[in-house]
């Protein structure tokens, strides 16, 4: 074979090949399509909110307060609403200075005196008073009545007509004065009222005294010597509010010096003073 022909059928075998080649590569490129941005899938992407720092508190913001509850009203006390005064008779040094016994009077009396003492057990009167006093204050609060007392202490100086003054001064609705008799005759016992011969308020002065001594009596078992009317007593006359007072029974008498000296009796007249009151004011619970 010539070298010319050799060179031909080289060149047709190249050319074979080469076109085999391309045919490949066409039919590959009809199996995938070409993958552009047009013919992505479309993708969803959460929309987040941009960053930003967390918020600053108010410092001068006023804090939030829960609203306090509303406080459960409980029912009234009895003696709620009423003023009521409480004159521990005497005091520890008399004062002998004079004043009028009555408003407009020429009769003078002492301002006060340190009362009358236990025969037998040497008592003075005015601890026995105020004892009583203190007792019968602490009842009537708890029962809610506002009290005045005319003397916490026996170391004052106040006259029977400042004592009074004071009563007419707070409106007092009620007035009791605490007193306990001294008498020559030892053998005398009992207990018993005085109410003024004159008052703006007498009818409610006679019917308390009434009420009163039978209540004292009753707790005390005292005996009742009833209710008598005096004018000489400045403590009462100068009180232009309904008052009384009790003799809460004889200190010249051995059996009452005894009882009236006593914490535990001390306790029943007070008592007995207090059940009399509740019935005045028809405060009986």
């Amino acid at each position: 074979m010539s070298k010319k022909r050799h060179i031909v059928l080289f060149l047709s075998v190249v050319f074979l090949v080469l076109l085999c080649t391309a045919c490949n590569t066409a039919s590959n490129n009809d199996t995938y399509s070409e993958v552009t941005p047009d013919t992505m899938l479309p993708t969803t992407t959460a929309s987040l909110p941009d960053p930003s720092p967390p918020p600053i508190p108010d410092k001068t913001a006023a804090p939030t307060r829960e609203p306090s509850p509303t406080p459960e009203v409980g029912p009234e006390l009895p003696l709620s609403g009423y003023i009521i005064g409480i004159d521990p008779g005497h005091q520890a040094k008399g004062d002998s200075t004079l004043e009028p016994v009555a408003p407009g009077s020429d009769l003078m009396k002492a301002k006060v005196s340190s009362g009358t003492q236990g025969r037998f057990t040497g008592v003075p009167e005015y601890e026995v008073n105020l004892a009583v006093g203190l007792l019968l204050q602490s009842l009537l609060e708890e029962y809610g009545a506002t009290v005045i007392m005319t003397r916490e202490t026996n170391d004052v100086n106040i006259s029977n007509i400042e004592r009074a003054q004071l009563f007419n001064e707070a409106g007092t609705d009620y007035a009791l004065r605490l007193h306990c008799n001294g008498i020559d005759d030892s053998s005398k016992y009992g207990a018993f009222m005085i109410v003024p011969e004159t008052n703006p308020f007498i009818e409610d002065c006679n019917r308390a005294a009434e009420i009163l001594i039978e209540s004292f009596c009753k707790a005390t078992d005292a005996k009742n010597l009833g209710v008598i009317v005096r004018s000489d007593l400045s403590g009462l006359n100068w009180c232009e509010r309904m008052v009384i007072l009790i003799e809460m029974g004889h200190m010249t008498n051995e059996m009452e010096d005894r009882l009236l000296t006593d914490p535990d009796y001390q306790m029943k007249m007070a008592m007995g003073l207090l059940e009399g009151i509740l019935i005045y004011f028809d405060a009986i619970p």
